[in-house]
C-alpha cells in the first residue's frame, strides 16, 4: 500500500536543513485554566517512514536521513526568536525518537539548548516511543509531553489508513509514557476515511473519550483535508468525504465537554473548509476564543448562508 500512497503523491519543495521551517508563538491552554506562552518549532527532516493516507506532512520533507547536527542548529535558530522559556514543542512532520529523522548523537546538544524550558513537547509514532525517548524524559530539565496520533478507535478504519498501528499498539504505548511520568498528548481525526459521512461526529467523539481514558491532558482535533492525492482517490471510490466549516464547529462543541483534558481544534488551513467567505472570519475567531479559553462561545448565525452551530450529543 505504501506504494499505491507515495504514487498519488505531488511533488516536494525539499527544506533547508539549516534552518527550521517555521516558528510560530501562540497562546495554549492548561487543564488549569491558566493560559501559556508557547512556540511550535517546525523542524526539516527525513520524511516519515510510515504512509497514512491522510497525511500530507510529507511535503516539506528530506528523502534522505537528517544530516548531524543539523536538528540542534535549526533549534538554536529558533530560539533565537524566543524570549521565554515557557512551553515549546518540537514537530518535524515525522517521529522525533525515529534516529533517520533525528540523529541519537544530536540528544545531548539539543537537551543543552532546552534547558529553562518548563515542557518541551514532541511528536512520535508509538513505534518510536522506546528507551531513547524515556531516556531523553530522564535528561530534560523540564517535562516531556509526548504527541501520537490516535486518528480514531474506529478499528476497521483505523486498520486501513496504513498507520502500521493497532489500537492496541497505542493504548501500550499511552500506558508506558504515564508510568514514565512523561505527559500524553492525542491527535484525533475529523472526516476520517472509511467512516461514513453519518457516522463521523460519534466517532470523533468516541475517539476523544479514549484518549481522555488513556491519560491525554492534551487533545487535539484534526479536521482531515484533501490535497495528497490519496483522499481524492478515496472519495472516488466513496471511502471519503470532505468535512465542511459547521460540521467542525458542532464536533468541537461537543467535544469541549470533556473535563479531564483540554480539547482543541486545529486551525490550520480552515478557510478550506469554508462554504461562505462572508461569515468565516468571525466563525474563525469564535473557534480560536474556544480554544484559549476552553468553553463554548455564542453561536454564529450567517443571514446570507443561513448556517448557525448546532450542538447536543446523540
Amino acid at each position: 500500500m505504501d506504494g499505491w500512497v507515495r504514487a498519488l503523491r505531488g511533488p516536494k519543495t525539499p527544506p533547508s536543513t539549516r534552518r527550521p521551517i517555521q516558528v510560530v508563538h501562540e497562546q495554549e491552554r492548561r487543564l488549569d485554566g491558566s493560559v501559556v506562552e508557547a512556540t511550535t518549532v517546525f523542524l526539516a527532516g527525513k520524511e516519515c517512514p510510515f504512509s497514512c493516507v491522510f497525511c500530507d506532512l510529507w511535503q516539506e520533507t528530506l528523502d534522505h536521513p537528517t544530516p548531524p547536527g543539523a536538528i540542534p542548529h535549526q533549534l538554536e535558530r529558533a530560539l533565537e526568536e524566543i524570549s521565554h522559556r515557557s512551553v515549546i514543542k518540537l514537530y518535524n512532520a515525522s517521529n522525533f525518537f525515529d534516529p533517520a529523522a533525528v540523529p541519537p548523537g544530536d540528544d545531548a546538544a539539543m537537551l543543552q539548548l532546552l534547558e529553562g524550558f518548563a515542557r518541551v513537547t514532541v511528536e512520535c509514532h508509538p513505534h518510536f516511543v522506546n528507551g531513547r525517548c524515556f531516556a531523553f524524559a530522564e535528561r530534560l530539565g523540564g517535562r516531556l509531553e509526548v504527541a501520537m496520533g490516535l486518528e480514531t478507535v474506529h478499528l476497521d478504519a483505523l486498520a486501513r489508513l496504513n498507520k502500521k498501528m493497532t489500537l492496541a499498539d497505542f493504548d501500550a504505548r499511552a500506558a508506558a509514557l504515564g508510568s514514565c511520568q512523561i505527559d500524553l498528548r492525542v491527535f484525533v481525526l475529523f472526516g476520517c476515511p472509511f467512516i461514513a459521512a453519518s457516522d463521523q461526529l460519534d466517532w470523533t467523539l468516541r475517539s476523544v473519550d479514549h484518549a481522555v481514558r488513556c491519560g491525554a491532558g492534551t487533545i487535539s482535533i484534526i479536521p482531515v483535508r484533501g490535497g495528497n492525492g490519496v483522499l481524492e482517490s478515496l472519495a472516488a471510490e466513496g471511502d471519503w468525504s470532505p468535512v465542511c466549516l459547521e460540521q467542525v464547529e458542532q464536533v468541537f462543541d461537543q467535544a469541549l465537554g470533556q473535563t479531564d483534558a483540554v480539547v482543541q481544534l486545529d486551525l490550520w488551513d480552515l478557510e478550506r473548509l469554508a462554504r461562505c467567505p462572508r461569515c468565516f472570519d468571525a466563525r474563525r475567531a469564535r473557534l480560536h476564543e474556544m480554544n484559549r479559553l476552553g468553553r463554548q462561545m455564542r453561536r454564529i448565525y450567517c443571514s446570507h448562508c443561513g448556517t448557525v452551530v448546532t450542538s447536543g450529543r446523540s
